[in-house]
């Protein structure tokens, strides 16, 4: 059989080129329309000195830097200085005044080509540059959502950035394939928008090896990738739970990540989930027998918690204390209802200070067994 992969390549290629570029005839338009204000704002202070001031310009600049980029915007932003430069010429007055216009108009030539030039590589106005980074969050943020469970398992995730920022380092990544669902929440050093760009591109290559490899094999997948990529300081930390959701079976990997939380129903007790071992990814070649891995059982009414250092960081870097904050915590989500209860553990971890990016996941079955106060 003979596949046409032209037509798939097409459609990708034409979609990307959407996102990236905005059409010629839109930036055609928008630089005719800033050339004809530009032309009646010329023309009204010839007309009328006195009365039309000369920083009526400064706006045209500024919407040109907003919304055009390359040529176009060189071009529109020398239209607009002539048409300054022509008013001035034929309506010279106050010398202070129009000395303090012309200061300002130089201000914000410069600092519109000063805030543009890091846009010049990809040839896109800063509109659509703002406009691609929202675009990427939210894919970023699809990717963690749950994909549709059987009716006794719930899956909840938080990720919330360090400081209020926009971007985080911590990113959570899921998938199902039949009765297996995956989940991993990875840790990129750094933070604020370096980091957070890092998570992006590491995000789409996780989330494609989520449930493609066995679960052993995708932590060293994972890890050849961030070694392929060369990324200074680009080493990650991270957690992978690969869970039945038949029989609640479940095995645990990490590198380099702190370990997993385990309620027990049955026993009203919290375990640490120990045995699953490995190094941090990107710093090493490892293979599978240097990643181990923890089995367990998600039983009716257990709770399974993964997160991010950030959670059990406080100020003091005391992990055990941060750790015992995190198991209350979680307990309190538990008897006010876990709905909800990834989101309030990581505001709540936030309130107590520290300025690492924080990441909860937390995975529950449903049971007849009412939660009861743990013992721990």
């Amino acid at each position: 059989m003979v596949l046409d992969v032209t037509s798939e390549r097409v459609r990708p290629q034409r979609s990307v080129r959407r996102i990236v570029t905005p059409r010629r005839n839109s930036s055609r338009l928008l630089a005719a329309v800033i050339t004809f204000l530009t032309l009646v704002a010329t023309l009204a202070g010839i007309s009328f000195p006195g009365t039309v001031s000369q920083s009526v310009f400064v706006p045209l600049i500024v919407c040109a830097g907003f919304l055009l980029s390359g040529r176009t915007l060189a071009r529109a932003i020398a239209v607009v200085v002539a048409g300054y430069l022509v008013v001035v010429a034929y309506a010279w007055g106050d010398r202070t005044v129009e000395w303090s216009v012309a200061c300002v108009v130089l201000a914000v030539v410069g600092l519109v080509f000063f805030v543009t030039r890091n846009v010049q590589a990809l040839g896109v106005p800063l509109s659509v540059g703002s406009g691609m980074l929202k675009d990427l969050r939210e894919r970023l943020d699809r990717q963690a959502l749950a994909p549709e469970l059987p009716d006794d398992v719930r899956m909840e995730h938080c990720v919330l950035p360090a400081k209020g920022g926009a971007f985080s380092g911590d990113f959570v990544v899921c998938a199902r394939h039949g009765d297996q669902l995956d989940v991993a929440l990875t840790d990129v050093s750094g933070s604020g928008h370096s980091a957070g760009m890092r998570a992006l591109l590491l995000s789409g290559a996780l989330s494609g090896l989520l449930g493609e490899t066995d679960p052993a094999g995708f932590l060293p997948a994972a890890n050849r990738y961030l070694i392929r990529q060369g990324w200074r300081d680009g080493f990650a930390s991270a957690i992978h739970i690969a869970l039945d959701l038949r029989t609640g079976s479940y095995s645990i990997g990490t590198a380099g990540h702190p370990s997993a939380a385990h309620y027990h129903a049955d026993s009203r007790r919290w375990e640490m989930v120990t045995g699953a071992e490995g190094l941090l990814l990107g710093l090493f070649e490892q293979g599978r027998d240097d990643f181990s891995r923890a089995a367990g059982i998600l039983a009716p009414g257990d709770v399974v918690v993964l997160y991010s250092d950030g959670v059990v960081e406080g100020p003091g870097g005391d992990i055990t204390a941060g750790t015992q904050r995190l198991l209350a915590m979680t307990q309190s989500a538990i008897s006010e209802g876990l709905t909800g209860g990834a989101h309030r553990i990581c505001t709540t971890s936030a309130a107590l200070g520290g300025d690492d990016d924080r990441s909860v996941v937390v995975i529950w079955r449903d049971g007849n067994r009412r939660y009861r106060r743990p013992m721990l």
